[in-house]
């Protein structure tokens, strides 16, 4: 979110729609975004002296959570439906990209996603917040998929995760 105040944008602007020689807008780069967390890793990290190695928020995430219904046929009447699952799993898949590491190269994020095993650890999110043991969501990896686009730099990743809640039975 920037906020940019309405007399500095005023004062910017000379006659005739010229800028004025000087003039400063004052940005407030407030990071005010739920940071997203993956089995302990933290997205939503910013470098603002060197935004490529800022580690930037998901693009998407979709969440689904599935019940199941079952339909019994009947003779001559319309057929009879009964919930056996009321409470679904969610499934959550979580699409980021991973931008320059520290020392250049490969994103740390990336490199921690790489080696993740598949939990089930807490999954943090806006739907799911907390930062705590009774917070977010236990899930477990069902799936990792890393992309290098063809003509981005060697460093520049997209990273589709597939979470399924964890569900122990209690």
């Amino acid at each position: 979110m920037i906020f940019i105040g309405i007399s500095d944008i005023v004062r910017s602007i000379g006659i005739n729609g010229s800028v004025s020689e000087g003039a400063i807008a004052v940005v407030s780069m407030a990071d005010t975004a739920f940071h997203v967390e993956i089995h302990g890793i933290e997205l939503g990290v910013r470098d603002l002296d060197d935004p490529d190695t800022s580690q930037p928020n998901p693009l998407e995430i979709r969440y689904t959570q599935e019940f199941e219904v079952v339909i019994h046929k009947t003779v001559g009447q319309k057929p009879i439906t009964q919930c056996v699952v009321p409470d679904g799993l969610w499934n959550i898949i979580v699409k980021f990209n991973t931008l320059k590491g520290s020392n250049g190269g490969l994103s740390e994020v990336l490199t921690e996603i790489r080696d993740l095993p598949a939990g089930p650890k807490k999954f943090f999110s806006a739907l799911f917040p907390g930062k705590d043991k009774s917070g977010g969501l236990c899930t477990y990896i069902v799936k990792k998929e890393i992309t290098q686009v063809k003509g981005s730099k060697d460093w520049y990743h997209q990273v589709e995760i597939t979470l399924l809640e964890a569900n122990g039975g209690d």
